[in-house]
């Protein structure tokens, strides 16, 4: 991306050889970071795990939970991209938490992080703000993840417009190969093709109830074995 090479040239004009080895892996994060996260993201969600004082200085950074300072990993056990999904409700707090549903690359970072990390912390953070923490006290292995609060109602609205609500994936899923087979979709093809049908099904809903409340309704099939339907059998008796 230009913006990402822009600011590469200019960090490496700032910097004498002398620091540049130092330097390596934080560039190197930056391009990355440049490459997952989209200029348009509105919503952004990273989920870290604990790091500790014996990891190198380069793979992890110190942050203030709760009034205490805890050491997390650099990388992300999983972000917003692995999000299918999301089932949005009230916190105690005034804002919303949200349960994720995961593509198969999250659900199985998850399922790994809360198998071998137990006791420790799962911190998530939305748009760079630490938001919640979990502490692992189980493993979780059906690839939905939850930040319990720290969202406000329009980043739920923004979050609508990107991802299907989980019973809505659900309804729209149903009888396909998504449902037959037990899979996910997992590229971000896959994924904009079930959002786009859940939105196609709540528009057919919407206009179907109005059509209910006008009164109409769609002609009944004919049944098997002669049987007149009963619509039929009004509309012959005028």
């Amino acid at each position: 991306m230009p913006g990402c090479n822009i600011v590469t040239i200019w960090f490496l004009s700032q910097v004498t050889m002398r620091h540049f080895a130092p330097l390596v892996a934080i560039l190197l994060l930056l391009q990355a970071g440049c490459s997952t996260f989209k200029k348009d993201d509105k919503v952004l969600i990273t989920v870290f795990s604990q790091g500790s004082d014996m990891d190198s200085p380069k793979s992890i950074f110190r942050r203030n939970v709760e009034g205490r300072e805890v050491i997390l990993k650099v990388i992300p056990e999983f972000t917003h991209k692995s999000i299918i999904a999301f089932h949005p409700f009230p916190a105690e707090d005034g804002t919303y938490g949200v349960a994720l549903k995961l593509d198969f690359k999250g659900a199985n970072a998850l399922e790994i992080v809360t198998r071998t990390r137990q006791g420790e912390m799962l911190v998530s953070m939305v748009n760079g703000a630490i938001v919640d923490y979990v502490t692992i006290d189980g493993i979780v292995n059906n690839g939905i993840f939850t930040i319990w609060r720290g969202l406000p109602e329009e980043l739920i609205a923004v979050m609508d417009e990107e991802y299907p609500r989980i019973s809505a994936l659900k309804k729209s899923t149903k009888d396909t190969p998504y449902e037959q087979l037990d899979m996910l979709p997992s590229t971000s093809k896959e994924k904009k093709e079930v959002h786009d049908r859940v939105k196609d099904d709540a528009k057919k809903e919407e206009k179907d109830a109005k059509r209910r409340a006008r009164g109409e309704f769609d002609p009944e099939p004919p049944t098997p074995g002669g049987v007149v339907p009963l619509s039929e059998a009004l509309n012959e008796g005028q």
